[in-house]
């Protein structure tokens, strides 16, 4: 019983003299959509609207520090694709320094990212005018007209909804990025605000 005691003891003051680090949390307006502690990885845009990407080493106050990487997939000698790893180094950076995150899920994505639309205004305006020039029809003559506009029409939907669509999240009003400090002392949370 008694060596049962002493190691809970001794278990316990390690615990109090290394606390654990701070985590990063991603949130939704009050709600929390992602958190990370050392050693996750971390996908972002930097202020510089750079992509970097990396395990997080610590994360104190309101800085991180992360161990960057670079994965790449590259052939291997049979021509298959493999994943390659490529250290950067290490990189410190305040939480204000983050401008963006990918987003996790994309929700139907093939029809708001407008590639649905382009594919199939293109494909049948090609397909219109091969079979056209086959026959030996006029291309733009009355019978086609109607079709190949309401296919560039489609086409050019697709375009907009290509170039509205975001696959990530831009920090702000509605995101945030905050740290929350776990001490001894309690919890606290260290809001940042993005001045965009």
């Amino acid at each position: 019983m008694k060596p049962l005691l002493i190691l809970l003891i001794l278990l316990g003051s390690y615990c109090i003299a290394f606390p654990q680090s701070d985590l990063l949390v991603l949130k939704q307006r009050n709600q929390t959509i992602q958190t990370w502690i050392p050693g996750s990885f971390l996908s972002f845009q930097f202020s510089s609207m750079q992509w970097i990407q990396g395990y997080i080493k610590a994360v104190r106050n309101d800085s991180i520090l992360l161990d960057m990487v670079i994965l790449e997939r590259v052939p291997n000698q049979f021509g298959f694709l493999r994943i390659d790893t490529a250290k950067m180094g290490l990189l410190k950076f305040h939480v204000n320094e983050i401008y963006g995150m990918p987003k996790r899920v994309f929700n139907n994505g093939i029809l708001t990212n407008g590639a649905l639309f382009q594919l199939g205004g293109g494909a049948y305006i090609f397909l219109n005018i091969f079979n056209s020039l086959i026959h030996k029809d006029p291309v733009f003559g009355n019978a086609n007209l109607p079709g190949l506009s309401i296919a560039a029409g489609a086409f050019l939907i697709g375009e907009v909804l290509a170039s509205t669509h975001k696959t990530y999240i831009t920090l702000g009003k509605r995101y945030t990025m905050k740290t929350i400090h776990i001490a001894n002392q309690g919890n606290r949370d260290v809001e940042t605000k993005k001045g965009l």
